[in-house]
């Protein structure tokens, strides 16, 4: 994770390696230039010893020195001015922009961040390049001087001896003056170039030999390179080790000395823009800027990138052999082995010397005045705050001399004495900026002789506030958090680490703030603390951005978003999406900018109207920009409004007709449809058996017709279409945004394949429009934080596959005409369940799924309007509809049906065969007949004429429609089926669908109370109470009157008598109720007839309706299978002897005075079971006292046994009421009595026996005073006691009867009999009958 490829002990090594001047000739230069090397970039590669050095310290002890590198300068080479020094800073970044990433796995993060940091390295490479050597430190004096000279000159010792002066020059210069140099006496070692190819042996021995006369052998060395003549292509290849520190060679060439030669002084004014004539106050350091520009311009000319390139492609050391690069590492070797260490140890021995020498011994009254009563803290005074200058060879700097040389050269321990000793002479002399560096130092050496603690640590964090506050030099201090930082975060000091980054964030340097900050977000990172790394990287892609490296800010803002996504923090990451974007589109990543700004445009955004405005403006601003760009004509993806695939749906069907007054076209299928599984299964099921009917079977696999199709359709099925009928696509777009979507010529994208030829709307051609038609929506307006569904369509014209691949339309920015942008754009399709959101919106995603449609050829089109209907009903109520039908399409048709889930509901007698379905039984039924029977139940034929439809032909049926009894919402369902007469053509048949939601509302309620007739002479019959009652609220909006008409019975055993008085009108108002009472008589008839009793003097004025209400009367009475249930059901009890139906009209006052007609009925059960016949004896009983105890005992009987047997016959007794007889003169009175025996089967033959003399009563009360409430039962039967009948079904016979009394009162006639019946055919014991006799004989005495 962000790793350096230096160790921090090798950093600091390099970062202060001995400095070594040299001065060539220029035919030194020349021989070294047929390398493309100058003698300097001769040597760097080999800079570096590969062996061990060692010299010894002043105790004698051996110091070893592993791989020594050394630093060669030019001695006229000047660092960088200010600008040119920016310049190198910021391409020393910009230049390394590329990285690779690694997965770095902490907390709930997987983070995907940068291996390393090489524009880090080679800024801090550059930064410690570019910095001017300063007198309060010796590390970048020169240490030593290399005197180098050509074997070709015309006299080699002279040139040397003119090199030398000219060095003693420089060294005699101002002390403020650039070059600096170690000491007065610094080393000289001289070289002489010897060219084998065109240099003379024996004179360069003898410069050679010259030389190390006059200035001994170890400072001498005759260097003879050039082996390999030029042009040379046989010889061997020998590598290029000198490209990498070529291109990282930092010179100023047009260099001139100015007031910034004197560091630390004052501030020097610098022409830093010659063409504008501008002064810039800077620093004296030119990594100390003032006001850096917030731009800089660091793009090279074309000049400079020609010149660069051909640097680059030079070759290097084409003329040297692999014996001369062995000479200069000899060179190198021996120059440290027997010149430069020696020389270093006799400098640490003569600095030691004089340091022990003034060790301990104040210098001054002065200096040791001011240890006493000064304050030794940095910033403690103002005043003369850098301005101490220390001799050149003053015991403080010459501890410093020392402890930089032990530092150089490896001995770490006795250079941490050597700066803790000076740094206390300089805090005694408020030497701050000495004071600085000493501490810096020491923490320094403590560190790599690996004896660090947290007072060295302490010492480095006082050097580093010391520099930036006191001495104001945040350059040091700059150099100093670089050294620092390392140290820390080797010794896992990370938090500490990123604090002293941090503090070196400021506005002067935005470059150096961006690395910095940078650096201390990896801190952050090493600390498992990922929002402050995630804030940090911000804050450094922000830095970065303003010192115009865009690649690397881009690169901030990305790795700091995976922190700052899906986390809340919204506002937050709108920053960084927007300024991704911005900086992505500035580097022209157009593709990564629309994403980054996609993004912002989202419904989580907690951003303001306004600001989204904004956002969309840039985001179409860009996508423009990217499209002049890049010259592609593909239609660019959009972001917005959000098109939700999960929503998309197809409609495939023709075209609905246009309005008519009076008629309603077929509702059909339309988008708005949301059927649940309960209704699309019903209306399957209907289709299911309109085919069954139409072709006479069901195939193996049924499977419905699709018209409507959803995402879940489309996976399974592709869609078919008919030529010259539109395929509508309903749209669902959601702006998520707090600001208006307008959106304009909007339209679908498709592609068209026949035959191998595909075309495309896509990419417009002048034949698009004979293959589909495209139909174009002008412009769509989306209010904020709203859905809207958009229908969109398109005709095929010919047969073949459509693709639909999307929509295409054009996106504004505002609705203002001046300040506008338009782009247009597309959104495509997907219904693949299984992508997310994102994926989607990709172009390149290679999972999408398309829509594929296939277009057949023309087929009929069968076109339905209904005439208009109120949907307020009331509950009963009917209405006639009247239904046309017409062929609309190119193709005749036949075998027109319609269907129903609501039989009950919907009569369509007109229209309808003639079909015998009272005959049918459940119980005796084959599937054959069952289906047949669910199919005439629901299935209804269209007649047409001549058994089809002609183009252009219409026909026209009738039907009634039944509200439900019951108020509320209903709906009643209609089915149309019908085909193309010829049966090859795909689609065979085709389906209309139709719909009405009535809103009931109460209207009439009917009770039915039945009773038997005891003076009936000949057959059975009962007396019928109806009870009838206007429920129409009193306080109702709607009033309503209602007039009763006719009351029907449909029954195959009873039949309405005529002969009764009804008044002349019965009309009811609100609330409301009439009682009328009807009478009955037995029937047994194979199929219910119909009877019926006028309650209207104006008797059969509504023929027409009449009909309709048998119709309905029927449905009710007949077995009716209910198809939409699990469980098979009939709407008739097979116990239920009849359908009593009420005929009504209704005056309904709402806000149209209206007139409907309407049907209720009620069931009737004449001879209830046991259960009910008690309850309705225990009622009779209420009224007849007498007979309360009988019901009771025959209660407890009848619970005993519950079977059917023992209800197969009643029984009525017919007796004059009151007779009259003279017991004095005849003691006996004799009554004859008719007992008529009534069957109530209707299908078996019964024998009934009449038993009079088993039953007897009980004796009479005891207390003859006592009175008795009931009838009394001291009768007696006169006959043989028992008779036998046959009674056949449903039918009566009489039996004559007598009965004896011998003194007035009341008797039971009743209590005396026992009726028991059996089977003709079955040889059963007969069972006794709990038929209940009401009578009550009256005799009275005549003479009392």
């Amino acid at each position: 994770m962000a790793q350096c490829k230096q160790t921090p002990q090798e950093f600091i090594k390099n970062a202060f390696t001995p400095q070594i001047a040299v001065l060539c000739t220029p035919l030194a230069e020349k021989c070294c230039q047929k390398n493309n090397l100058n003698f300097i970039e001769l040597l760097q590669p080999f800079s570096k010893l590969s062996n061990d050095v060692h010299y010894k310290d002043p105790s004698g002890l051996v110091t070893t020195i592993r791989n020594l590198k050394l630093t060669f300068l030019d001695v006229n080479s000047r660092p960088p001015q200010t600008t040119l020094a920016r310049k190198f800073l910021n391409s020393s970044v910009s230049e390394l922009a590329e990285f690779r990433t690694e997965t770095f796995l902490t907390n709930d993060y997987s983070l995907n961040i940068t291996s390393t940091t090489p524009w880090f390295e080679a800024w801090r490479d550059t930064f410690l390049k570019v910095q001017y050597p300063s007198d309060h430190e010796y590390t970048k004096h020169f240490l030593s001087c290399i005197l180098v000279a050509s074997s070709a000159e015309i006299n080699a010792v002279e040139s040397i001896i003119q090199l030398a002066q000219s060095l003693n020059q420089m060294q005699n210069n101002a002390p403020g003056k650039l070059p600096k140099w170690f000491s007065s006496n610094i080393l000289k070692y001289y070289i002489i170039i010897h060219d084998n190819v065109e240099g003379n042996i024996d004179v360069a021995n003898e410069a050679y030999e010259s030389l190390k006369g006059s200035y001994g052998e170890a400072n001498c060395f005759l260097l003879r390179m050039n082996s390999r003549p030029p042009g040379s292509t046989h010889t061997e290849h020998l590598p290029d080790p000198w490209s990498q520190f070529i291109n990282n060679n930092i010179e100023s060439k047009d260099y001139k000395p100015t007031p910034e030669s004197s560091p630390y002084r004052t501030r020097a004014v610098f022409d830093v823009n010659q063409e504008t004539d501008t002064k810039t106050i800077l620093n004296y350091h030119p990594l100390s800027p003032d006001t850096e520009e917030l731009v800089m311009n660091n793009q090279s000319t074309e000049k400079e990138k020609f010149v660069s390139n051909n640097l680059k492609l030079k070759a290097h050391g084409l003329c040297l052999s692999t014996e001369d690069v062995e000479q200069v590492k000899l060179f190198l070797h021996e120059f440290c082995k027997t010149c430069l260490l020696p020389y270093i140890e006799k400098q640490i021995q003569q600095l030691s010397d004089v340091i022990s020498n003034k060790k301990g011994v104040s210098r001054s009254l002065f200096s040791a005045t001011k240890r006493w009563f000064n304050p030794n803290k940095p910033g403690a005074s103002s005043v003369a705050v850098n301005n101490l200058i220390y001799a050149p060879d003053s015991p403080e700097l010459q501890v410093r001399r020392l402890g930089d040389l032990y530092f150089m050269f490896g001995h770490y321990t006795l250079a941490f004495q050597a700066y803790h000793l000076a740094k206390r002479d300089y805090n005694t002399d408020q030497a701050w900026l000495y004071y600085a560096g000493a501490l810096e130092m020491a923490a320094l050496s403590a560190f790599m002789a690996n004896e660090s603690n947290r007072k060295t640590y302490d010492y480095m964090e006082e050097s580093i506030t010391t520099y930036l506050n006191t001495c104001k030099m945040p350059q040091f201090a700059t150099r100093a958090t670089l050294l620092s930082s390392e140290c820390l975060k080797n010794r896992e000091l990370y938090g500490e680490a990123a604090h002293q980054l941090i503090r070196m964030t400021s506005e002067e340097s935005d470059l150096r703030s961006a690395l910095f900050l940078e650096q201390a977000a990896y801190c952050f990172l090493h600390s498992k603390m990922v929002r402050k790394y995630a804030f940090h990287m911000v804050l450094a892609g922000h830095r970065f951005s303003k010192a115009a490296q865009r690649k690397h800010s881009l690169r901030s803002y990305k790795q700091a978003h995976q922190i700052y996504k899906n986390s809340g923090w919204d506002l937050a990451e709108d920053h960084i999406h927007y300024t991704i974007g911005r900086q992505a589109h500035n580097l022209h990543s157009f593709d990564e900018a629309v994403k980054s700004f996609a993004r912002l445009l989202n419904g989580d955004s907690k951003q303001s109207g306004q600001q989204q405005s904004v956002f969309l403006k840039e985001y179409l601003t860009i996508l423009g920009n990217k499209l002049m760009k890049e010259g592609d004509s593909e239609i660019p993806l959009l972001a917005l409004p959000e098109l939700c695939n999960e929503s998309l749906k197809l409609l495939m069907g023709p075209t609905p007709p246009l309005t008519t007054p009076g008629r309603v076209p077929a509702v059909g299928v339309n988008f708005n449809d949301n059927d649940n599984i309960e209704t699309a299964t019903k209306w399957s099921k209907l289709e299911e058996i309109l085919v069954q009917e139409a072709h006479g079977f069901v195939p193996l696999t049924f499977k419905p017709m699709i018209t409507l199709y959803i995402v879940d359709n489309l996976t399974k099925s592709s869609p078919v279409a008919i030529v010259n009928e539109p395929i509508q696509v309903c749209v669902y777009l959601n702006n998520t945004l707090q600001i208006v979507l307008q959106m304009k010529d909007i339209y679908l994208l498709w592609s068209f394949e026949c035959k191998g030829n595909v075309t495309s709307n896509e990419n417009p051609s002048s034949d698009v429009d004979n293959y589909v038609k495209t139909h174009i929506t002008k412009s769509v307006l989306i209010q904020s934080n709203c859905n809207q569904n958009i229908i969109l369509s398109l005709t095929p014209l010919r047969t073949g596959v459509i693709t639909l691949k999307g929509i295409c339309y054009t996106l504004t920015s505002s609705n203002i005409p001046n300040d506008n942008i338009f782009i247009k754009g597309k959104q495509l399709f997907n219904i693949n369940r299984t992508e997310t959101k994102n994926n989607m919106k990709s172009s390149n995603n290679i999972d999408r799924k398309e829509i594929k449609i296939n277009v057949v050829p023309l087929a009929p089109c069968l076109q339905v309007t209904f005439s208009e209907l109120n949907l307020d009903f009331l509950c009963d109520e009917v209405q006639r509809v009247t239904i046309d039908f017409q062929n609309t399409g190119t193709l005749p048709l036949h075998k027109v049906y319609m269907a129903t889930s609501v039989p009950h509901l919907l009569c369509n007698c007109e229209a309808r065969t003639n079909r015998n379905l009272s005959e049918f039984s459940l119980n005796n039924c084959t599937p054959a007949m069952k289906e047949k029977f669910i199919r005439d139940n629901y299935v209804t034929s269209v007649p047409l004429p001549d058994d089809k439809l002609n183009p252009e032909q219409t026909t026209t049926v009738s039907i009634y429609i039944k509200a439900p009894n019951k108020p509320g919402l209903c709906l009643i369902d209609l089915l149309i089926y019908y085909e193309n007469i010829n049966p090859d053509i795909v689609p065979r048949y085709r389906l209309v669908r139709h719909k009405w939601n009535l809103s009931v509302q109460e209207s009439v309620k009917v009770e039915a109370s039945l009773q038997g007739s005891y003076n009936s002479k000949r057959v059975e019959e009962i007396a019928l109470v109806l009870k009838t009652a206007n429920l129409n609220k009193l306080h109702s909006s709607t009033l309503t009157e209602i007039s009763l008409l006719n009351v029907g019975m449909l029954s195959k055993y009873w039949s309405f008598i005529e002969n009764i008085v009804t008044p002349k009108y019965i009309n009811l108002h609100s609330q409301e109720s009439a009682h009328i009472l009807l009478k009955a008589r037995r029937v047994n008839e194979q199929k219910s007839q119909y009877s019926n009793i006028y309650l209207n003097c104006e008797r059969g004025s509504r023929q027409q309706l009449n009909s309709a209400y048998l119709a309905f009367a029927k449905k009710t009475d007949q077995c009716q299978i209910n198809l939409f249930d699990d469980v098979e059901s009939s709407n008739t009890d097979e116990d239920v002897d009849g359908i009593v139906f009420v005929q009504w009209q209704a005056l309904v006052n709402d806000t149209n005075r209206r007139v409907v007609d309407g049907q209720s009925q009620i069931s009737i059960k004449v001879h209830k079971s046991n259960k009910e016949q008690l309850d309705i004896d225990e009622f009779a009983a209420l009224s007849d006292p007498a007979t309360l105890l009988e019901v009771s005992i025959n209660k407890d009987k009848q619970q005993e046994n519950k079977t059917s047997l023992q209800t197969k016959v009643t029984c009525t007794l017919i007796y004059p009421a009151v007779v009259e007889h003279n017991f004095q003169k005849e003691k006996f009175c004799v009554i004859p009595v008719t007992l008529l025996l009534h069957s109530i089967v209707n299908d078996i033959n019964l024998n009934v026996i009449i038993n009079t003399l088993g039953a007897t009563s009980g004796p009479p009360p005891s207390r003859s005073g006592l009175f008795y409430p009931y009838a009394s039962k001291n009768f007696s039967w006169l006959g043989t006691g028992s008779a036998v009948k046959e009674l056949k079904p449903l039918s009566t016979e009489p039996v004559k009867l007598s009965a004896v009394v011998s003194k007035p009162g009341t008797f039971d006639l009743g209590a005396r009999i026992e009726i028991f019946c059996s089977n003709t055919d079955q040889l059963e014991a007969p069972v006794l009958q709990t038929c209940q006799i009401q009578s009550a004989l009256i005799v009275v005495d005549e003479d009392s």
